[in-house]
């Protein structure tokens, strides 16, 4: 290795360690959203699994009036018409299609928090897969919740095509540059004054 390589190599590693920091936090900060949408699913599995025995629009007036929200609110009166006509066969597969939808969200969340690259081709998988679904509702069923729901889908899916064919191009790079290095090395003379033989 010259003077150069060796002067170079600092400034290489602090350039990579910036943007992996950079990137990592964007990791961070999505293996969190999903653990968050853990946390919802587990609550609604539960609620949807209680009230297969219980009744619906009362345990939601219950958990209202716990809560502190307006009995007379436009969106719990419309939250309790549509719980109201929910059959006890449908809150079943409610209360474990959330229980499937959080373990999903679970592994998602563990394996980016933990900077595993199969996390990162699962979650643009899934995120991809929920995209077409999300414009439909929106379509049929127009509001905000949706909307900003199937932004931040895109930003996540996005981001994370991008941060991975990123580290795909500079790993190959490093690869090209190692096997560069190894080629000077055999090829290069031996010291002057040395014979070959």
């Amino acid at each position: 290795m010259d003077e150069q390589e060796r002067h170079d190599e600092p400034t290489k590693s602090r350039k990579n360690g910036g943007n992996k920091g950079e990137s990592d936090l964007g990791l961070t900060i999505i293996g969190i959203g999903k653990l968050i949408k853990v946390a919802v699913l587990l609550s609604v599995g539960v609620a949807a699994l209680v009230a297969v025995n219980d009744d619906p629009p009362k345990m939601l007036a219950h958990a209202a009036n716990f809560v502190g929200v307006d009995h007379n609110s436009h969106n719990l009166q419309r939250l309790v018409g549509e719980v109201s006509g929910v059959s006890a066969k449908q809150l079943a597969a409610i209360g474990f299609g959330s229980f499937v939808y959080a373990a999903l969200f679970a592994v998602e969340g563990v394996g980016l928090l933990m900077k595993k690259r199969w996390a990162e081709y699962l979650t643009i998988c899934i995120t991809l897969s929920f995209i077409p679904l999300e414009s439909y509702e929106i379509v049929h069923h127009e509001n905000t919740p949706k909307f900003v729901t199937l932004a931040l889908n895109v930003i996540v899916a996005v981001y994370l095509v991008i941060r991975v064919r990123r580290e795909r191009h500079e790993g190959s790079s490093k690869a090209d540059d190692v096997s560069d290095r190894e080629r000077g090395r055999r090829s290069a003379p031996g010291p002057l004054g040395t014979a070959s033989r």
